[in-house]
């Protein structure tokens, strides 16, 4: 039983389809659509529409799709994809060695990027939605900043879902002063750009951040995708040698991981640890692996709330991957700005309850941190927190405890 999870998940991956969709036109016709990685079911009740976050792929719910779908075969569920995913090279993947070829990572013309803000994922969107609406009705449910997508959207086309769904994140998750929007603002990081410098090209028009640069998040997706194949071999690791398991997860795992958003409760290498400067710098205990005295660094499943070879298998996709490599830096400043480009999106309730779900250790970790009854008053609500998990284990986690909440919210929909 170990890992049933990853088993599950290698046994149904043969019901899972990868569409292209409708894009907005913007005068860019081989980026204007978007991507649903589709679970199909035979007469679908709903469909759940899932919205990823800030560098996120569509198999981000790759392991909370198979939970919904074991227990609820009449939920068809869609996994989205924006657009930027039609500039990845994903050759690599169909390679024998995918780490070897995304050592070098030629730059795609990302200039039609700087168009794409806002208004242009809303469009494309409700494209999405008007498909998946094609076989039931559709509840949106979003992941952090794809929390905040799919609240901003719900406030400007509600009507169309019959529910939604607010996972660790809110239309209010980044909020931004008005000039720090257009003229950007210091942070501890560095200066973070406005979008006059993004619009007039002094800045990429790519999201990047130290190890979060497209070809590392490449590099990081193929690591993962030959763990996935071949867990025991050993590869190198600085001046040591680790499984592919171990070399994957240790970017990721919430003891070794600087990132506290983009990690996930996997288990623990087995190795020599020491204290991580960056780590300490940052005000956080985070180990670094320093190997063991004989033999390769390995992994330990410890039980934790995500099965690490489960998670390994959701990078197991040739066409779609976990992370978004060229996520559009406007849209990351328009969705924190909304109130500067779209004004017409406002608070308002909504004809049916919203359910909003954090976790103990993510972004929202008390149901107050939601504030439902400011972004949409008059309307129902609920907000709950899952203890213990962090903010991607609420995506991942093995015991289907996301997946439970969801059912009861949708079960309760159809009562109404």
């Amino acid at each position: 039983m170990r890992h049933f999870w990853a088993a599950l998940f290698l046994a149904l991956a043969w019901a899972q389809e990868y569409r292209a969709l409708p894009g907005a036109p913007t005068g860019h016709p081989g980026l204007d659509q978007s991507y649903a990685l589709v679970y199909p079911a035979q007469v679908p009740k709903a469909v759940l529409f899932l919205v990823p976050g800030l560098l996120g792929g569509s198999t981000n719910f790759a392991l909370l799709a198979e939970h919904l779908r074991r227990q609820a075969p009449w939920l068809e569920v869609w996994a989205w994809e924006r657009r930027a995913n039609g500039l990845e090279d994903r050759r690599g993947f169909q390679g024998e060695d995918p780490v070897t070829y995304y050592q070098t990572l030629p730059e795609p013309d990302l200039s039609p990027l700087r168009e794409f803000g806002l208004d242009v994922h809303l469009r494309d969107l409700d494209l999405a939605v008007d498909e998946a609406a094609k076989r039931a009705p559709v509840v949106l449910a979003g992941h952090s900043l794809g929390a905040s997508l799919a609240g901003l959207y719900a406030w400007a086309y509600g009507e169309k879902l019959t529910g939604l769904i607010l996972l660790d994140g809110s239309p209010n998750l980044l909020p931004l002063s008005e000039e720090a929007f257009w003229d950007g603002q210091e942070t501890p990081f560095g200066r973070a750009p406005g979008l006059r410098d993004l619009l007039s090209g002094r800045v990429s028009p790519v999201f990047q951040f130290p190890d979060l640069s497209p070809q590392t998040l490449a590099l990081a997706e193929a690591e993962a995708f030959m763990a996935a194949k071949r867990p025991e071999e050993t590869v190198p690791f600085g001046p040591y040698r680790a499984t592919r398991e171990a070399k994957a997860l240790l970017r990721i795992d919430d003891h070794y991981s600087l990132f506290p958003a983009f990690s996930v409760s996997v288990g623990r290498a087995w190795a020599r640890e020491g204290l991580s400067l960056l780590g300490l710098l940052q005000g956080r205990v985070v180990l670094t692996v320093r190997g063991p005295r004989s033999g390769p660094i390995a992994w330990r499943d410890t039980g934790e709330a995500t099965d690490p070879r489960a998670f390994l298998q959701a990078y197991a996709h040739p066409e779609t991957g976990f992370s978004e490599w060229y996520f559009p830096y406007r849209l990351l400043l328009e969705v924190a700005g909304y109130p500067y480009v779209r004004p017409d999106l406002k608070p308002r309730p909504l004809p049916y309850p919203v359910l909003a779900l954090g976790a103990g250790r993510g972004l929202f970790p008390k149901p107050e941190d939601f504030r439902l009854k400011d972004l949409f008053p008059g309307g129902e609500g609920e907000a709950q927190v899952l203890p213990d998990l962090t903010h991607l284990d609420l995506l991942t986690e093995r015991e289907g405890r996301t997946a439970r909440r969801i059912l009861a919210y949708l079960e309760a929909l159809a009562r109404r």
